[in-house]
């Protein structure tokens, strides 16, 4: 039986993933394309990698109530995953987005980013949200910019630059821009 979606968007559905799901997760990371713009602690090499990380967004589902999470297209087709994870570095929540390559430039990240976001912050208390983007992934960027991310630091992430963009929760933003005025 399918997972009822803990999120929708005009074109997809986000839900808890499970163990029938090892196959498509691994599919997704044996694609270069994919692995291009991502941390080494997110890239799957093996079907073991696979059942970890799936292990991890069940574990994260149930003691946070957030966690990675399946992208279907509404006809069912796997599309990826999209979710939160807790940045261990900072203990800050980090959104990420990571589609199949067959899936980019039709504005499905971007109707994921918006959504993702007001999610967050109507079910959680957190006054902010982070997201990596790797170096040079200028689309990737450009698309989190868009739904209202701003640059705020670059670092070195398992030896590889990425820019580390925010966006402020509605109230508090709110409350930064009366107070700047």
């Amino acid at each position: 039986m399918p997972s009822k979606a803990i999120l929708t968007t005009p074109r997809l559905a986000l839900t808890t993933f499970s163990e029938d799901d090892l196959a498509d997760l691994y599919a997704l990371h044996c694609d270069p394309q994919v692995n291009r713009f991502l941390g080494s602690h997110e890239i799957i090499h093996t079907r073991e990698d696979a059942r970890r990380h799936l292990s991890d967004y069940v574990t994260g589902q149930e003691r946070r109530g957030f966690s990675q999470w399946k992208a279907s297209l509404d006809d069912g087709t796997f599309a990826g995953r999209a979710g939160f994870s807790v940045y261990p570095e900072t203990s800050e929540v980090a959104l990420s987005i990571c589609l199949k390559s067959e899936f980019w430039g039709k504005g499905y990240a971007s109707e994921l980013a918006d959504a993702l976001v007001e999610w967050f912050f109507d079910t959680t208390y957190f006054t902010h949200l982070i997201a990596f983007v790797a170096a040079g992934n200028e689309p990737a960027r450009r698309m989190m910019e868009a739904n209202g991310f701003r640059q705020r630091q670059r670092m070195l992430i398992d030896d590889a630059a990425f820019d580390c963009l925010q966006i402020l929760s509605p109230a508090l933003a709110k409350r930064f821009a009366s107070n700047a005025g």
